[in-house]
């Protein structure tokens, strides 16, 4: 097995973990906190002040759906992590199929993650979560 097949899978799967483990939690609390940090805050106001305001449409994605905005983020990160690994693959139809593969398994495992999630007090399964998670990949475009 090649050694970047065995870093790539390591780090793939310490990270569904850790999905796994945010979506134990009953709170994670507002995504939109991430934004009021300091010098990022500081950063929003100059801008929303000046003719560079339209650098700032795409985050209004956080401002209106910020848990589905944390979701896609949530899973463009498992995404890259799950084509990485596939494309590193000592299997030859994973490393031809990457994409493809790292799609469908990313899927399958935020359809297990929302499952999951409806056990947890204070949170719940639903499809837009799901739509979220898997246009995380959409927006995740990894290079060859």
């Amino acid at each position: 097995m090649k050694p970047r097949f065995k870093v790539f899978l390591s780090l793939t799967i310490l990270y569904a973990m850790v999905i796994f483990y945010l979506s134990s939690r009953s709170s994670l609390g507002d995504p939109r906190a991430l934004l009021n940090m300091g010098m990022l805050k500081s950063i929003i106001h100059y801008l929303e002040r000046s003719d560079l305001e339209f650098l700032l449409y795409p985050l209004v994605i956080f401002y209106q759906y910020p848990d589905k905005a944390a979701h896609m983020i949530e899973y463009s990160i498992f995404g890259l992590l799950l084509y990485l690994t596939l494309k590193n693959s000592p299997y030859p139809s994973f490393r031809d199929h990457a994409m493809l593969f790292a799609i469908v398994i990313g899927i399958l495992y935020g359809m297990s993650d929302e499952f999951h999630q409806s056990f947890v007090p204070g949170r719940s399964a639903n499809i837009p979560d799901l739509a979220a998670d898997a246009l995380g990949y959409g927006v995740n475009k990894p290079l060859d």
